[in-house]
C-alpha cells in the first residue's frame, strides 16, 4: 500500500488485469483494496452488487486527487427543515424536509451499527433552473449524487461524514467523481472542499457504482467504478487520531444534493437534474467492523428527505427536490430523486 499526496490517504496495488477477483482469496482482495466479498447465502443482494462490481469490464488504476479548484470548491453538509412520520409503500418512515438533501437514509437496528454502504445510479445531465432561488452565495448551479455514512444530525459537534458520489455543475459545465470525510467544522473556520478523483473520468448517461466500509481500525475503505467504461478505483481514508469525532455507523444515506460554497457557507442553486435513480441501496449492520454482519434496505427503518428553496415575486418556498421509494423488479428498494421546478 502507497500513500498519495494528502497524508490521509492510502493507495493499494494495482489489480493485474485478467485477474479473477470472483474467485480469489480474502488476502488477495485485502491486498488490492477490494471490499469483502459478501456470502451469497446470506447477504444475495449484497452478492450480487459485490459480484457486478468486480467482474468485467473492469479496469484498476492507482486514483489520484485534487481540491477542487477555488471557483469550484464545494462543500457538503445537512440542514433540516422539517420532519413527520408518515406511512410509505415500502414501510414506516420519517418524511423530512431539508434546505439541501432529497433522498433516503436508514439507521441500524439496535444496538448494531452500519459498517458498509454502497449504492448505484447513473450520472445526471444538468441544466439551468428555470428560476434563480433566494439566499444563496452564487447564481452557479451545482448538485452532488453521493452514497455516506452518519452527517444525519449534521449540527452534532462530533458527527462526520464519510461519503463518495458524483459532482454536476453547470458554470463549467463539468461532470467529476469526488470523495470526503466531512466533520462539523467549528464556527470562525472554514471547512475543506471536497477532492476531486482526478483521473476517474465520468460523462452523462455513465452508470456508477460505489461504496464505503469501515475497518477494524476505523479507517474507511472507499471504492467507485464506472461500469459504463469499467475504470475502477479504491483507496483507504485513515481516521486521523487527534479527530475527535463519533464512532461511525449511525445511518446510511442516498442523497442528491445542492452543495456549499466553504468561504461564505451559502447554498448552490440546484441544477435542473432530472432524475436520479439509486439502486443496489443496501448496508450491512454489525456489532462492530468485524462482526457478523446482517444487512439493511430502504424496506426497514427508512427516512425519506425532500428538498426546498426560497423563491421571490412571490416570496414562496418551493420543493425543488422530491424523493419516493420504489420496488424494482428484483424486490430490492431504491429511491427515486426528482428535480421539481418552481415554475
Amino acid at each position: 500500500m502507497s500513500s498519495p499526496v494528502d497524508p490521509r490517504i492510502e493507495t493499494y496495488p494495482v489489480v493485474p488485469s485478467g485477474f479473477d477477483l470472483v474467485g480469489a482469496a480474502k488476502d488477495r482482495l485485502d491486498y488490492y483494496g477490494i471490499p469483502e466479498r459478501p456470502d451469497p447465502a446470506s447477504s444475495p443482494e449484497m452478492f450480487d452488487f459485490w459480484k457486478t462490481l468486480v467482474s468485467a469490464p473492469f479496469t484498476a488504476r492507482q486514483p489520484t486527487f485534487r481540491s477542487t479548484l477555488p471557483q469550484m470548491q464545494l462543500r457538503s453538509q445537512f440542514r433540516r427543515q422539517s420532519r413527520d412520520v408518515g406511512q410509505g409503500p415500502c414501510g414506516c418512515g420519517m418524511h423530512e424536509s431539508s434546505l439541501n438533501w432529497s433522498g433516503a437514509l436508514v439507521s441500524p437496528p439496535f444496538p448494531k451499527r452500519l459498517v458498509t454502504v454502497v449504492g448505484g445510479w447513473t450520472v445526471p445531465r444538468v441544466s439551468a433552473p428555470s428560476s434563480q432561488p433566494l439566499f444563496t452565495g452564487s447564481n452557479a448551479a451545482r448538485s452532488l449524487v453521493w452514497i455516506g455514512l452518519d452527517g444525519y444530525n449534521g449540527r452534532l459537534p462530533k458527527i462526520s461524514l464519510p461519503q463518495i458520489g458524483t459532482a454536476q455543475c453547470m458554470d463549467s459545465p463539468e461532470y467529476f467523481a469526488w470523495w470526503d470525510w466531512w466533520r462539523n467544522w467549528p464556527p470562525g473556520t472554514t471547512p475543506e472542499s471536497i477532492e476531486r478523483i482526478e483521473n476517474f473520468d465520468i460523462s452523462p448517461g455513465d452508470e456508477i457504482l460505489a461504496g464505503m466500509a469501515v475497518l477494524i481500525t476505523e479507517d474507511v475503505l472507499f471504492f467507485i467504478k464506472n461500469q459504463s467504461s469499467g475504470e475502477f478505483r479504491s483507496f483507504l481514508a485513515r481516521r486521523h487520531p487527534l479527530l475527535d469525532i463519533e464512532p461511525l455507523g449511525s445511518s446510511a444515506e442516498w442523497i442528491v444534493e445542492r452543495p456549499t460554497e466553504p468561504t461564505n457557507r451559502k447554498f448552490h442553486p440546484l441544477p435542473n437534474y432530472g432524475t436520479v435513480e439509486f439502486k443496489y441501496c443496501y448496508a450491512l449492520a454489525a456489532d462492530h467492523a468485524n462482526g457478523t454482519s446482517r444487512l439493511v434496505t430502504l424496506a426497514q427503518n427508512n427516512a425519506i428527505i425532500r428538498m426546498r428553496e426560497a423563491f421571490a415575486a412571490p416570496y414562496r418556498t418551493h420543493y425543488v427536490s422530491r424523493a419516493k421509494l420504489r420496488r424494482d423488479p428484483d424486490g430490492s428498494v431504491g429511491v427515486t430523486c426528482t428535480f421539481n421546478d418552481s415554475v
